[in-house]
């Protein structure tokens, strides 16, 4: 049995952008549910099987999917809908973790992969930070096998200045990391890459790649506790 994401998919999607109102959403739920949310939610499911073996045991399902539904109350974009399909792969097999995560998202123009840890309080944050200045070496070879598999940790979102309490390690070397907001690798994708079987092979190839940004990221909040 195939995953079963096509080109009406993504059409959908798009749609859904353009059309981002209850009563387009409502008219078209049962053929979102068949093209877009019930294929990512076996996809997850086929994933679970696949890494069920792997260093960290890392699952996900229909449980772990975000809703298409958009709490607005305080956003200045009050579409009800999100146009993209996103869910989770994690060590409880629940969408409620923030650290040592797989996120997987499919939207209009093709979506997204990532590995690491989002949104981070600043105590846990400051835990990954000590250990990047703790193990240097360590950290540095986890950039350098990133490296080899064509991927880098994610610069979109950094502060400009030093984080509170690290100003005198401005000059070191790590500098550039200590100032990253998440702990996170992306990985881009097109439409085409999510059709057909071939997807599973691809997510658990980027799994594996990422495997040491997730374990440098849940020893250091293990260290701390």
């Amino acid at each position: 049995m195939g995953i079963g994401f096509s080109a009406r998919s993504f059409k959908l999607l798009e749609e859904l952008r353009g059309n981002n109102n209850r009563e387009w959403y409502h008219a078209h739920k049962a053929e979102i549910d068949e093209h877009c949310r019930d294929p990512f939610a076996f996809l997850l499911d086929c994933l679970t099987q696949e890494l069920s073996d792997h260093s960290i045991r890392l699952s996900g399902g229909k449980q772990t999917m975000f809703r298409l539904n958009r709490d607005v109350r305080f956003a200045k974009d009050k579409s009800p809908y999100n146009h993209h399909i996103s869910g989770t792969l994690t060590r409880s097999g629940m969408k409620n973790e923030q650290g040592g995560i797989v996120y997987l998202r499919l939207d209009p123009t093709g979506g997204r992969l990532g590995a690491g840890s989002w949104g981070l309080n600043a105590k846990r944050m400051g835990a990954i930070r000590d250990h990047m200045l703790k193990d240097p070496e360590g950290f540095k070879s986890v950039v350098e096998s990133l490296s080899e598999a064509g991927l880098a940790f994610d610069q979109e979102n950094v502060l400009k200045n030093m984080p509170r309490g690290y100003n005198q390690h401005a000059d070191h070397e790590l500098a550039w990391a200590l100032r990253m907001k998440n702990f996170a690798v992306h990985r881009p994708m097109k439409r085409n890459e999510w059709k057909g079987d071939g997807i599973v092979q691809m997510v658990v190839d980027f799994v594996k790649a990422t495997t040491p940004v997730l374990e440098f990221g849940l020893v250091s909040v293990e260290k701390q506790m």
